[in-house]
């Protein structure tokens, strides 16, 4: 998991469980929207103003490394492009070592290893990611991989097509990952391991969006889709039994 999780009275009356950006302080505002399905998200967080200081800021604002370089570093010869096979289609992912070195290694690792056969994506929030790599613990993979070592920030925002590795803390980044389907830079990128090691290529921005998201989020954070600890246990069939709607990644490649 990615973050802490807090009970929030709703204006319908729902007690909502709503996941929080690790990197929030005290005083920070947060704003929620409620989606056309009905479930409730953070749109947004702002930092309270220091006192006699400026306006708030966006929560963990930093100072982002400009567009211009962001795209220059995509484009380099040093990244590495990826084929992420969906049962919607391909997604191209371009991976940038430099922006987190450890986290770049152990993707490229992962997909040259087939680690990515046969994987749920089993967390989908709409408007904010999606989430995949849990295998069954019977898995030859699932004790093949340990924690790495967090990356050091370098100020890649975390944006539309961000690929990252989800963790439950400083040191624990294994195999599961995430896609982040909307602009999150106000609620993540300043605490470690927040570190994105690539981008989803624009051109499969589509496919992305169009992975099933209506299962909502796990049970831990309020949520009623996929429970990552039954995935473990049970395997792909809980996810095929259950929640039949769930994609999968089929395969993941290097593209020359």
């Amino acid at each position: 998991k990615l973050f802490m999780v807090m009970k929030v009275p709703a204006l319908d009356g729902v007690m909502l469980h709503v996941s929080l950006p690790g990197n929030l302080l005290a005083g920070d505002k947060l704003f929620m929207d409620r989606d056309e399905q009905g479930q409730w998200s953070i749109s947004r967080a702002e930092r309270k103003a220091p006192p006699g200081g400026a306006a708030a800021a966006p929560a963990g604002a930093a100072r982002w490394r400009p567009v211009e370089q962001l795209e220059a570093e995509l484009a380099s010869p040093e990244s590495v492009r990826v084929r992420v096979m969906t049962t919607k289609g391909p997604i191209d992912v371009c991976i940038v070592p430099s922006w987190a070195p450890k986290g770049a290694e152990r993707f490229l690792r992962l997909v040259d290893e087939g680690f990515f056969q046969d994987i749920a994506i089993y967390r989908c929030i709409p408007g904010f990611l999606v989430q995949f790599g849990v295998v069954q613990a019977g898995d030859s993979r699932s004790g093949r991989y340990q924690p790495i070592e967090d990356d050091p920030l370098v100020q890649v925002p975390f944006e539309e097509g961000s690929v990252t590795f989800a963790a439950a803390g400083p040191g624990t980044r294994k195999h599961t990952l995430c896609l982040f389907l909307g602009d999150c830079r106000s609620q993540l990128g300043s605490n470690q391991p927040e570190t994105p090691i690539g981008r989803v290529c624009k051109e499969c921005l589509p496919t992305l969006h169009s992975l099933h998201v209506g299962y909502g989020d796990i049970p831990q954070c309020g949520g009623k889709g996929p429970d990552p600890g039954q995935l473990e246990a049970r395997g792909n069939e809980y996810i095929r039994s259950e929640f039949p709607a769930c994609d999968f990644i089929t395969a993941a490649s290097r593209v020359p």
